[in-house]
């Protein structure tokens, strides 16, 4: 993914919060589980501290969930949504066909990942250290977009 992508940013985020955080659920198609797999390796391979790794439940749908369980260990809070409905403003939403968007978000790992991310000061990219601000970006983002019609 090219940083000239108007999902750059959004991509670059999720990919931030599954490589950040713990405790995060994949509800993705089957055909997305060897990747899946994948990136579980690659995060064991480049973060060997880390003792929670992602779950994953298979599901028929036309997106990809990714969810962050609390503390307690109880509830699954949406943190990343790929596909064409849009989610609550607190979800980082990739909004584009799900093959696709799936293979940015794991590239976009790949790439942080072998950057040395999370263990390092400002490889994450730009504005990595700055807050998300998903309902700014939607706001931006639809703003170029008619702009650029």
């Amino acid at each position: 993914m090219r940083m000239d992508n108007d999902l750059w940013p959004v991509v670059r985020e999720s990919a931030r919060r599954i490589l950040r955080l713990e405790n995060i659920l994949f509800k993705i198609p089957e055909n997305f589980s060897k990747d899946f797999k994948n990136l579980c390796d690659q995060i064991s391979d480049n973060i060997p501290s880390r003792l929670v790794f992602p779950e994953i439940e298979i599901m028929d749908a036309n997106n990809v969930e990714i969810y962050h369980r609390d503390q307690e260990g109880v509830d699954y809070q949406k943190i990343i949504e790929i596909g064409d409905l849009e989610p609550n403003a607190d979800v980082c939403w990739i909004e584009c066909d799900i093959v696709q968007g799936w293979n940015w978000l794991l590239e976009s790992c790949s790439e942080l990942l072998n950057a040395g991310y999370p263990g390092c000061v400002g490889c994450g990219g730009p504005n990595s250290e700055r807050r998300w601000d998903e309902e700014l970006f939607r706001k931006n983002r639809k703003s170029y977009d008619k702009i650029n019609q």
